[in-house]
C-alpha cells in the first residue's frame, strides 16, 4: 500500500517498532513529525509508550486483520485475559481504527468512536487469471498457506479419500513451508516462494479454505480465498467469519458447512471444466471491483486525509 499511498502524494515512514528502550523514545519522537501514524497489528506497547504516542499525535490508528485478542487459540492454548486487554488498551488510545472484517470491528468499536472496515485486497494487475482452456489430466485441488493452516486442512482426509476413490487424476496441492500426507490421496508438496506464488495458483484448478469454527479463525480475513479468485479459480470454503461474504455460493464457488457439502462440491467442479471456468470468471471479476489493492488504497487515503484535516475526499 505504501507505493501506491506515495505515488498519490503521501510521504510515507516506515518504521519497526524497536525492541529497546532507547528506540522506542526516538519512535515516539518521529511521532511528531507526521500527520497520521498507523499500528499495524502491534498491541505490546506499555501503557505510558501508548500515552507518549497519544500526545506525541494524536492521530493514531489501529490497523489489523487478525483476531490478535485471540492469538493463543491459534496454536491452541488458553486465551489470556492479559491479551485481551492490551487489546483494549491499544484500541482506546487510537482515533481511528481500520479492522479487516465486520467480527473483528465489532470488538473495537465500544472503544474507538471511528472504526472502519476495510478487508485485505490482493493486486489485481500482478494476480492475472489462468487460462481454463490449457488444462490436463485430472483435477488439482489447491491450498496455499502457512504451516498453522494444515490442520484445517488435515481435517477434510476423509473426503478427499472418497472423492480421490471416485475420481481418477483427482489429486491436491499444498503450497506451504511444511507439508502433511493425506492417506489414499495423490499429494504434491510444493515449498512456497514468492517469486513462484502466482504460477502456483495459476497451476490449481480448484482453490479451497476449509476452517474450523473458532473465534480465531472468525477473525480471519480470506486472503487466500482473494488470490484464488484473483487467478480465476473457484473456491471452495467454510462458511466462517468473512467466508460467507467473500465467496458467492453457486456463483464463484460454493460454500461447504460439512463434509458432505465439501465432497459435492469437489466432486461437482472436478467434473465441470466449463463450471470451474465460469465461476473462475464471475470470482476475478468480484475481486476487481471489490477488494483490488487500487480500491483498498483510495479507502485508506481518504481516511488518513480526513484525519489529517485534508478533507480530500469530502
Amino acid at each position: 500500500m505504501v507505493p501506491a499511498l506515495e505515488r498519490d502524494g503521501w510521504s510515507c515512514t516506515v518504521l519497526p517498532i524497536p525492541s529497546d528502550p532507547v528506540g522506542r523514545l526516538r519512535m515516539i519522537g518521529a511521532c511528531r513529525r507526521h500527520d497520521v501514524v498507523v499500528l499495524q497489528k502491534k498491541t505490546s506497547l506499555h501503557p505510558a509508550e501508548l500515552w507518549l504516542m497519544r500526545h506525541a499525535n494524536p492521530n493514531l490508528v489501529f490497523d489489523f486483520d487478525d483476531a490478535v485478542m485471540f492469538h493463543e487459540l491459534e496454536h491452541g492454548k488458553p486465551l489470556r485475559v492479559k491479551s485481551f486487554a492490551k487489546f483494549l488498551r491499544t484500541v482506546k488510545a487510537c482515533r481511528a481504527v481500520v479492522a479487516g472484517n465486520e467480527f473483528l470491528a465489532g470488538f473495537a468499536r465500544p472503544l474507538c468512536p471511528e472504526v472502519h472496515v476495510l478487508p485485505t485486497p490482493i493486486d489485481t494487475d500482478l494476480y492475472r487469471p489462468k487460462d481454463h482452456r490449457t488444462h490436463g489430466d485430472g483435477v488439482t485441488v489447491g491450498w496455499l498457506g502457512t504451516p498453522g493452516g494444515l490442520g484445517h486442512l488435515e481435517h477434510l482426509a476423509g473426503v478427499f479419500q472418497d472423492v480421490s476413490s471416485k475420481l481418477e487424476g483427482f489429486r491436491v496441492k499444498i503450497v506451504s513451508s511444511a507439508f502433511i500426507d493425506l492417506p489414499g490421496v495423490e499429494v504434491i508438496k510444493k515449498r512456497w516462494r514468492l517469486e513462484e506464488e502466482i504460477a502456483d495458483l495459476q497451476s490449481f484448478d480448484i482453490g479451497i479454505m476449509p476452517l474450523q469454527d473458532s473465534l480465531w479463525t472468525r477473525g480471519k480475513c480470506g486472503y487466500k480465498i482473494l488470490q484464488y479468485m484473483g487467478v480465476g479459480l473457484p473456491v471452495i470454503a467454510s462458511p466462517v467469519g468473512i467466508n460467507g461474504e467473500l465467496v458467492r455460493n453457486g456463483e464463484t464457488g460454493f460454500l461447504a458447512g460439512d463434509e458432505a457439502a465439501w465432497r459435492e462440491a469437489l466432486e461437482t467442479l472436478a467434473a465441470d471444466p466449463a463450471l470451474r471456468a465460469r465461476m473462475g470468471a464471475a470470482g476475478r471479476d468480484r475481486v476487481g471491483r471489490r477488494y483490488s489493492q487500487h480500491e483498498y488504497t483510495k479507502a485508506y487515503a481518504c481516511i488518513l486525509a480526513d484525519l489529517s484535516g485534508m478533507k480530500r475526499c469530502r
